[in-house]
């Protein structure tokens, strides 16, 4: 019995979806497709449940063939897909309000496309091109590719995915490519880049799918299956099939399931090799030779996903002085005290310390993402805390440094600048506790912040993080609607509509955007609030309250003197059950609140500076 069979047999023996993907570990690319239609039977045995994940696929090539693909990568990211594919070519014709693309109403629609397929240039020898002729060509296909996107943005919601198949054979002038005066390689990274750039400008919850990722990390003769290609239209070969199923469900699992936004990881074994208790600082496997280069790569990975918007936490059962003369001391050490937002390191059970770090960062425990190289800690947390995500470290130390290469809930579709800024802000919160601990009154306290909030109206620039939080806050949120970027993007246009969000800084620094409102003008004097939300990190600092005081007086400026709104509750935000109420909000008889923009002053006892965007403050204490 050969190892891969081995490892199919582990993994068929599973009795959740993480013991499947446990035993799969970061190589299940090299399935077979008969072992993968095995393993997607067998998950299909399970009583876990699954959400539903409606996929499109508009193809300029046989697609079909990644059905098992999809749906294996699906179940294992707890999904249960139902996909439809277009007309072969039918691109622009699926937009249109009577297609079948139209009548599915996909969540996730992919465009699978050829480079051939913008511009017939691409057929020929690009080395016979000028640069004249080379960007008059790469101008052709930005244009004709961004009338298929718009026209196919207009016909549907949801996250849509653009893919360009590689070439399947090196560029013309082989390796002298690099050299050249026009190089093939750099001219398709550039047009890349610029559609990427157009898609960002114009065309929110719109991605391009860079297929020469997979190209590079399985090698073109891995990626590409000519067989197929030249009898029947379908390019992949099963690991190509697989690793672009895996990408494009990894969109869909970020879209259905809670994101991840907490790393917790374990020390002895994972962020170094060895134990720090037994091995000392001389002893532990951290530095320029090898194991010690596995974990130090490890780290530096690890400070990427810290770019990425996650939060990284320590976990570990161990002496704190230890850990913390690592963290502190060691020459090879990449992971600093200040890089991770919280830390648990003791001999409680980590069960307990996952509940604690998940309490103290306001976060749920279907956030995490568990990081411990014992089999024994993994299975115990599995079982304790099935939520969280359980990645055991490999037992060989090359392997460590990419064992979260794969993990789909750590994958983004959209990146903000607080996503990049995300563990300081939570390290500048816990000086803010401190500080309240310190024996200050709650206003003194609130005072000595100095705290000013600035307030944008309808700003196309903050469209992604707009929907970000809308997306994912469940607790200070008084309906929980979501919306995607293309619906953002809609509102913030829309003349009866108004889109408002606000950042707070104070002494310790600023927090970012961290809450928002979108509110309905439905007559010339009457609006609804429609969404009102807010990242649990400010609670507690009145900014809510300066916010939406400021939010009225700009619909006062504009004619508006009644403004409804709902308190939707549902299992996590009874936190702001009573907040309408304590704003003034009247409950009338139909289970609405409304309130009379009466031009009372109730901001007046508010200690916090508050601006409109390009004004002259607004608000202050």
């Amino acid at each position: 019995m050969n190892s891969e069979s081995t490892l199919v047999q582990k993994a068929l023996a599973g009795t959740t979806r993480g013991d499947v993907l446990s035993a799969l570990g970061p190589g299940r690319s090299a399935l077979t497709l008969p072992e993968l239609q095995r393993l997607a039977q067998h998950l299909e045995t399970l009583t876990e449940p699954t959400a539903p994940l409606r996929i499109g696929i508009l193809h300029t090539y046989t697609s079909d063939l990644l059905d098992p693909y999809l749906h294996f990568e699906a179940l294992l990211q707890g999904l249960a897909p139902a996909i439809y594919h277009g007309p072969y070519g039918a691109i622009v014709q699926e937009s249109q309000p009577a297609s079948g693309l139209v009548a599915h109403k996909p969540q996730l629609t992919v465009m699978l496309l050829r480079w051939e397929d913008l511009d017939p240039g691409f057929g020929g020898a690009f080395t016979a091109l000028s640069a004249d002729d080379a960007a008059r060509l790469a101008e052709r296909a930005r244009g004709r590719l961004m009338h298929q996107v718009g026209a196919v943005r207009g016909a549907i919601d949801g996250h849509l995915l653009i893919t360009l198949l590689p070439p399947d054979r090196g560029p013309g002038l082989g390796d002298y490519d690099t050299m050249a005066p026009v190089s093939e390689h750099a001219w398709r990274e550039g047009l890349k880049a610029s559609i990427a750039a157009d898609l960002l400008g114009a065309y929110p919850s719109s991605t391009l799918l860079d297929l020469d990722h997979g190209v590079t990390s399985l090698g073109r003769e891995r990626f590409f299956d000519r067989r197929w290609w030249y009898t029947s239209r379908f390019p992949f070969s099963p690991a190509g099939a697989q690793d672009l199923a895996r990408r494009v469900v990894a969109v869909g699992a970020v879209l259905k399931r809670p994101r991840a936004k907490v790393i917790a990881l374990d020390a002895d074994n994972t962020l170094w090799g060895g134990v720090i208790g037994e091995d000392g600082m001389e002893g532990i496997a951290l530095g320029p030779d090898y194991p010690g280069n596995c974990y130090v790569a490890f780290q530096r990975r690890l400070l990427e996903y810290q770019q990425r918007g996650f939060i990284l936490a320590l976990c570990s059962k161990n002496n704190e002085a230890d850990v913390l003369e690592v963290l502190r001391r060691h020459p090879h050490q990449v992971l600093r005290e200040e890089h991770f937002a919280a830390l648990r390191v003791n001999w409680q059970p980590k069960p307990d310390n996952l509940r604690s770090l998940a309490e103290e960062l306001n976060l749920g425990l279907d956030s995490i993402v568990f990081v411990d190289d014992s089999a024994h800690e993994c299975g115990i947390v599995r079982q304790t805390l099935p939520m969280v995500d359980v990645v055991q470290t490999p037992a060989r130390a090359v392997d460590v440094p990419v064992c979260l290469d794969r993990l789909s809930r750590l994958e983004v579709v959209a990146l903000t600048e607080e996503d990049r800024r995300k563990t300081e802000m939570y390290v500048q919160d816990r000086k803010r506790r401190d500080l309240a601990a310190s024996g200050i009154d709650l206003p003194g306290y609130l005072r000595s912040l100095q705290m000013e909030i600035s307030v944008s109206l309808d700003d196309r620039r903050q469209i992604a993080r707009i929907a970000q939080l809308s997306q994912k806050t469940n607790q200070f949120t008084l309906t929980t609607r979501r919306y995607t970027e293309d619906e953002v993007a809609r509102l913030i246009q829309a003349e009866d509509w108004l889109v408002a969000h606000f950042s707070l800084r104070d002494i310790f620094g600023d927090s970012g955007i961290v809450g928002i409102a979108l509110v309905r003008q439905t007559a010339p004097d009457l609006a609804e609030l429609d969404t009102f939300l807010m990242s649990c990190r400010v609670i507690g600092r009145m900014a809510e309250t300066a916010f939406l005081e400021t939010i009225l007086e700009t619909l006062r400026r504009r004619g508006v003197t009644t403004l409804l709104a709902d308190y939707l509750p549902t299992p996590k935000n009874g936190l702001v059950a009573a907040f309408l109420p304590e704003h003034h909000f009247s409950l009338r008889p139909d289970g609405r609140y409304v309130r009379a923009l009466d031009g009372a002053d109730h901001a007046r006892d508010i200690p916090i500076l508050v601006r409109l965007a390009d004004e002259t403050p607004a608000l202050s204490a």
